[in-house]
């Protein structure tokens, strides 16, 4: 018994093992920015990163949003908002592709 449990564990690693860099590499190859929303307008996302950095990252029309939180807390983020934000850059600029967002704040009991 102990060694039929052992034999599915060592093919359960094998299969984790020979799946996760295609799962991983299927996400993309782009640099990501997670944080917290300090500052945004149309065409601006200012985020603090874990690190403690301020970090611009522009938007433009093409960039898409999603809310991560409960639902009906609207498309687009706010001041406060976590976000994970998926960006590429160009002319030395961090451009926005995707912003991934959550409420920080606590949903109210009705």
């Amino acid at each position: 018994m102990l060694i039929n449990m052992m034999k599915r564990v060592g093919i359960l690693v094998l299969l984790m093992t020979a799946t996760l860099p295609g799962i991983a590499a299927a996400h993309g190859e782009g640099l990501h920015v997670f944080g917290t929303i300090t500052a945004l307008d149309r065409a601006e996302i200012q985020v603090l990163t874990i690190e403690g950095k301020t970090v611009a990252i522009h938007t433009v029309g093409e960039t898409k949003y999603r809310n991560k939180g409960r639902r009906g807390g609207g498309d687009v983020p706010k001041v406060g908002d976590r976000v994970a934000v998926d960006v590429t850059e160009k002319d030395g600029k961090l451009m926005a592709t995707e912003v991934q967002f959550s409420s920080s704040a606590k949903q109210q009991k009705p």
